[in-house]
């Protein structure tokens, strides 16, 4: 049981409040009531104990300290809140506005839907639910588009880009499919640029290889080996041979063609009598002059020029008739390019081995022309038989190549197929962006599963508290039999509507509105139905602080509500072995109000006053920022009527100040106000609306009473908080009041009778 707060430090009106300060304050006990006027720091004491409640300091003293005291000696500190093993229930207007919870879209005329206790709690977790699901579910339509840009590849562009490297890849024989794509594209790194054939040449070699058909004849080598360097070296040796000079005919030796002729000539049978061409008769010493000048040393190395002059012209023949390909077409397609670039520059190798032929027999041309007998150097001639060998050379492997194609054609047209395929599938890829597009479909493809998870999560949660609605709003019953107790009447019932939430009947109809009263009326039987929920054995051991049960209902209902308490704070048939034994439903109980009437019938009930175990405390306002609390004053023990109890304050005070004395401003201004707005009232019952309309009929002149009617408009804390103006003149207020009083004399001889004075 809690034995005293100890201190409370920065805890709103309690800025430094020290139990021990007071040393007439007695300890708490058992049950314990608190009285003080509004604003005057119930509601902040209560914060203390929601403090408790929720295991953390109220928000609005966060920087706040308080220590309680046990009775078996030990102390608690509030920064171990959250390791607090005590159990409190509170009510207070804090309560209210957190248990009770009004529909926002119910419109003028229609009913009011309301949630109460856990439901409000439980709606909000909903609506929180639902904001969460309509988050993920637009974060999932940020992510979704992303991985279906990223399906469309297996769902259509795969399929259709198939299609196209089918066409290129294998003609018309639509051999490549989606199937295939996906098979060659899993083979892949992520290093693309290893498939892309970037050289052009290479690439139209690969196309046309794969697309070949296999329709072609293997081809004969070139079968042709130049002879050029050996002639050339016959020439030179000729060039340099020097015959002897036996008979010489100096005109023939000096005419080559007429050497020719002559030499022809002999040869004929006519020619031994007479000229075959003129007729005239040949002397036979000439015939044998001839015949001895052709048949000596020069004649021999003529006729070696001549057969040279042969093979040279054999050797160029022989070029001439070098058996090349037609056409590049008699060629496989890899290489028909190739074919005809060579074929085309044949014909310039051919002419310039040719004229380096014609060359060698201009040379020995020269060394018959004059020279026959001389030797002479051979010119330079730049060889071609290295580019003609060269050009067979490579026409060989062109054919070789060709027929090597031929041979393995299966075989090649497979690996430039795979080499396309690879090409084009990578080029594909990597221009669509496909590892990044798949590095960000997989990211937010995990993202929607997370979200889905979120979302199952969230609907299983909300599914939960959907059904703690439907249960909580089935304890309607519970809540009626409290709300009938505190009303006292029959008429005022609460109904469930379809959608969980409970609506007020006045009789068989829906209210509309509903009052203050009836808002307390439904948060204290909530709080009450939550108590009975925890069970006698978790009661009896829980601390409950209620602050101002009362607010905002009228002294009708102030009896019902002190016999609620009654009769659920303290039970019969608990005790079986005693079902006469009456049982303190609670560890500790704490009753605070501002209200003087309730306030008397907790002071005078025998349940809370049995064997004197309850104490009784005031919280009084000791300047416009502090509070704190202290014993009850004996004016407000030993009076019945809270308007006895404010004419001895302000009796008091004024006393004070007529002596020259120092008075209890802070209290006089609240005390002032209610003290006229009571007097008025039991002058003029039935004008109960106005205060200042009673002074009006009270008095002849309301004009003297200016200063007394200004502070019976003094109602509202915010005044309160801005009235240092008004304590100025409070002692001609005061002033005001007595002289009002004075006009009734009877009733204020009586008044001053009832606290002592004569």
């Amino acid at each position: 049981m809690i034995k005293k707060i100890h201190l409370i430090q920065d805890f709103g009106v309690f800025k430094d409040f020290n139990w021990n300060r007071n040393n007439k304050l007695q300890d708490f006990q058992k049950k314990n009531v608190i009285y003080g006027w509004n604003y005057s720091g119930k509601t902040t004491l209560s914060r203390v104990f929601s403090s408790l409640r929720d295991k953390t300091l109220h928000p609005d003293y966060a920087n706040a300290y308080f220590k309680l005291v046990f009775d078996d000696g030990s102390e608690f500190e509030s920064t171990g809140l959250e390791n607090s093993l005590l159990k409190v229930a509170v009510f207070n207007k804090e309560y209210i506005d957190a248990n009770l919870f009004w529909d926002s879209d119910s419109k003028l005329g229609e009913p009011i839907a309301f949630d109460v206790g856990e439901n409000v709690t439980i709606r909000a977790e909903i609506e929180n639910l639902e904001g969460k699901m309509e988050k993920a579910n637009a974060r999932k339509e940020i992510h979704r588009p992303i991985v279906s840009a990223f399906q469309e590849f297996d769902g259509w562009k795969f399929t259709e880009k198939s299609k196209e490297i089918s066409l290129l890849v294998f003609g018309a024989e639509r051999q490549f499919n989606k199937r295939n794509f996906t098979t060659v594209q899993k083979r892949f790194t992520k290093e693309y640029d290893q498939y892309i054939i970037t050289d052009d040449e290479k690439l139209n070699e690969i196309k046309k290889t794969s697309t070949a058909t296999n329709s072609y004849e293997r081809k004969e080598l070139v079968d042709f080996t130049p002879s050029f360097a050996n002639l050339q070296r016959q020439v030179k040796e000729l060039l340099k041979e020097e015959p002897t000079k036996d008979v010489v005919i100096e005109k023939l030796e000096k005419n080559k063609p007429l050497y020719d002729w002559v030499k022809l000539g002999l040869d004929f049978d006519e020619n031994k009598k007479e000229c075959a061409f003129c007729g005239n008769d040949v002397r036979q010493d000439r015939i044998k002059e001839l015949n001895s000048y052709f048949s000596n040393a020069s004649k021999e190395l003529r006729d070696k020029i001549k057969g040279l002059k042969q093979s040279i012209e054999d050797e160029i023949n022989l070029a001439n008739n070098i058996s090349i390909p037609a056409s590049k077409l008699e060629f496989v397609q890899k290489i028909q390019n190739e074919v005809a670039t060579h074929i085309q520059g044949f014909k310039e190798v051919k002419e310039n081995y040719i004229s380096t032929l014609d060359k060698l027999k201009g040379e020995l041309s020269r060394k018959e022309d004059g020279n026959i007998f001389i030797s002479i150097p051979i010119e330079q001639i730049i060889s071609k038989e290295g580019e003609i060998i060269e050009w067979i050379n490579v026409m060989k492997k062109l054919v070789e190549a060709n027929n090597d194609f031929i041979e393995n054609f299966d075989t090649e047209r497979r690996k430039a197929r795979e080499k396309l395929q690879k090409h084009l599938i990578a080029s594909y890829l990597k221009r669509e962006n496909y590892l990044e597009k798949k590095e960000k479909s997989e990211k937010a493809s995990k993202y929607l599963e997370l979200y889905d998870k979120l979302l199952k999560r969230f609907e299983e949660k909300k599914k939960e508290k959907i059904d703690s609605l439907k249960t909580i709003t089935k304890g309607k019953d519970e809540l009626n039999k409290f709300i009938k107790k505190f009303l006292n009447r029959d008429d005022i019932l609460i109904d469930v509507t379809e959608e969980d939430k409970f609506v007020l009947l006045r009789g068989e109809n829906p209210a509309t509105n509903l009052s203050e009263g009836e808002k307390t009326a439904i948060a204290f039987s909530y709080f009450l139905v939550y108590l009975e929920s925890l069970g006698i054995n978790e009661l009896t051991q829980t601390v409950i602080y209620i602050d101002d049960p009362i607010s905002s209902l009228d002294n009708n209902h102030i009896a019902q509500v002190y016999s609620l308490i009654n009769s659920f704070f303290f039970r019969k048939n608990i005790d079986t072995s005693n079902p006469d034994k009456i049982v303190n439903c609670y560890a500790q109980l704490f009753l605070s109000t501002h209200n003087f009437e309730f306030f008397t019938f907790l002071k005078d009930s025998k349940r809370i006053n049995k064997q004197g175990s309850c104490n009784y405390y005031f919280i009084k306002k000791i300047d416009l920022k502090n509070s704190e609390l202290i014993p009850l004053p004996k004016s407000l023990s030993k009076y019945k009527s809270e308007y006895v109890y404010l004419f001895e304050l302000i009796y008091k005070y004024n006393e004070a100040i007529n002596n020259g004395d120092e008075g209890e401003e802070i209290l006089i201004p609240n005390a002032l106000r209610r003290f006229i707005e009571i007097y008025t009232l039991m002058k003029i019952p039935g004008e109960p609306e106005s205060v200042e309309n009673r002074i009006n009929e009270l008095v002849d002149d309301v004009n003297q009473f200016k200063l007394l009617n200004h502070f019976s408009h003094f109602t509202t804390f915010e005044k309160l908080t801005k009235h240092d103006e008004l304590i100025m003149i409070l002692p001609d207020a005061c002033k005001e009041l007595f002289k009002l009083l004075e006009e009734d004399p009877t009733h204020y001889s009586s008044l001053k009778k009832s606290i002592g004075v004569n």
